[in-house]
């Protein structure tokens, strides 16, 4: 029993670490001159001080790479910050997880802070955006309402799913609610920050420029991460040992 014991917890071991560990530079711009993502997050807080460590808490790579809609059917995206230096043309959108270059744009280089925009699938996986002009269109299909978010510069797309990045940087970070109340920009109330709501940061840069994520930082909401299948592959296998094993005492 030690000894599949100790393999499960070797199992366990493993899963959590093919989640690569994402440095985030606490100097906003590299230099101090930006804001980081702690002022970020301290910033659409009430009382000015947020529960989530910007430096720590951030969801494992392998944890937020692909993401599905919540139980109602439609979720949302609100702009808080970019400061990139081409924020005229980075762009911001999901990608259907079979077909990278099936992807809809939710945010254009023309989004401010306060933009807002909608996103839900039908029966048949066809994708409606309702953008921040109150137009909407339906001419994106998607195998399935599973899917990552990408960042495009303009230069060089990037992924959620780090596997996916020519330059194998993790370019998005993610963070889940702790608990006390925002206020985006555009809504001037102070609301509580749901467990169904992620705040994501992006970094711009092939080969991770600054590692301030702050380029692009927006609000996601009624959206639920997916384990991606290897993860959950690793610890089926480590269940399925005890399982068998648990079986073969019984009948001895």
């Amino acid at each position: 029993m030690k000894r599949i014991a100790a393999t499960l917890a070797a199992v366990l071991c493993l899963a959590a670490n093919s989640a690569t560990a994402t440095a985030i530079n606490p100097s906003g711009g590299g230099d101090g001159s930006e804001f980081n993502m702690q002022q970020i997050l301290d910033g659409i807080t009430a009382g000015g001080v947020s529960r989530v460590n910007a430096f720590s808490d951030y969801m494992p790579d392998r944890h937020d790479a692909l993401w599905t809609t919540g139980g109602c059917g439609t979720s949302s995206a609100t702009m808080i910050l970019e400061i990139a230096g081409n924020t005229s043309v980075n762009s911001f959108g999901i990608y259907d997880t079979s077909n990278v270059n099936n992807r809809a744009e939710l945010f254009s280089g023309r989004a401010g802070a306060g933009t807002r925009v909608s996103f839900s699938f039908d029966r048949d996986l066809t994708l409606t955006v309702a953008d921040y002009a109150r137009k909407t269109f339906t001419d994106h299909r998607f195998d399935s309402n599973v899917f990552g978010f990408y960042f495009d510069n303009g230069a060089g797309i990037f992924y959620s799913d780090t596997a996916r990045n020519a330059d194998g940087f993790d370019h998005m970070v993610a963070y889940a609610s702790q608990g006390g109340d925002v206020s985006l920009p555009g809504s001037p109330a102070y609301t509580p920050w749901l467990p169904n709501e992620y705040v994501l940061g992006f970094e711009d840069t092939y080969g991770g420029g600054d590692g301030d994520y702050n380029d692009m930082v927006l609000m996601v909401e009624s959206v639920a991460p997916v384990p991606e299948p290897g993860t959950m592959l690793l610890l089926g296998c480590g269940f399925l040992g005890l399982a068998v094993y648990g079986k073969r005492r019984k009948n001895a």
